[in-house]
């Protein structure tokens, strides 16, 4: 990692100018175990990018993000937590997917909500088509609000979705994943994690 790059990103002051930073210097992609870069991004399981995510896929931490420069979703709210968590925000981080027992091509998508003055502020940076920050009264809504979103996303991939897909939808809250860890592990832990959204209804 550059000096340079650390230093721009110990100057940041507020949620913008982090979304700015990470759209200067963070690109959609992973690089693998391998020592490769995968920037061209398919929902295919078959694809080369999807079967890089499945066998040589590690979770970012701050400094490996800045270093390579490439992040999925997953990695992103990573480089977004130590931010929001150094600035001392209250904030919350979200897994979406729909879950089924057997390999498929409905894709996962993670996000950080965080509060400032009573309102709750949906940062999203790895989706390029709704990169920003959009205010909600709740976590809830925002959470009501990007789910639209994904059911949207999954639709324009060509994906079915009808009422049976949609009983399958799962919003998922979750803290800290270990750094280093595969998809596999990543979704292990998401299933040891709070679910908050499933069978249509959010759960108290």
């Amino acid at each position: 990692m550059e000096n340079n790059i650390l230093e721009e990103y110990n100057d940041i002051k507020t949620p913008s100018e982090l979304l700015e930073f990470m759209d200067k210097h963070i690109k959609y992609g992973i690089h693998g175990t391998d020592d490769k870069d995968y920037t061209s991004w398919d929902n295919d399981i078959n694809s080369e990018f999807q079967k890089a995510c499945q066998n040589r896929y590690s979770l970012c931490d701050k400094d490996r993000i800045l270093k390579y420069g490439l992040g999925t979703c997953w990695d992103d709210v990573e480089l977004e937590r130590c931010w929001f968590k150094e600035h001392n925000y209250s904030f919350k981080t979200f897994f979406i997917w729909f879950r089924f027992d057997y390999d498929n091509n409905y894709g996962t998508h993670t996000y950080l909500v965080y509060e400032e003055n009573n309102k709750y502020y949906y940062f999203e940076y790895a989706d390029e088509n709704n990169r920003g920050i959009k205010e909600f009264d709740s976590y809830e809504d925002a959470i009501k609000y990007h789910m639209n979103l994904h059911i949207s996303f999954m639709k324009k991939c060509g994906l079915v979705i009808n009422g049976e897909v949609l009983d399958h939808l799962e919003v998922i809250e979750y803290d800290n994943p270990t750094y280093g860890c595969s998809m596999e592990e990543f979704i292990e832990y998401m299933l040891n994690s709070k679910i908050i959204y499933k069978n249509g209804k959010f759960i108290k």
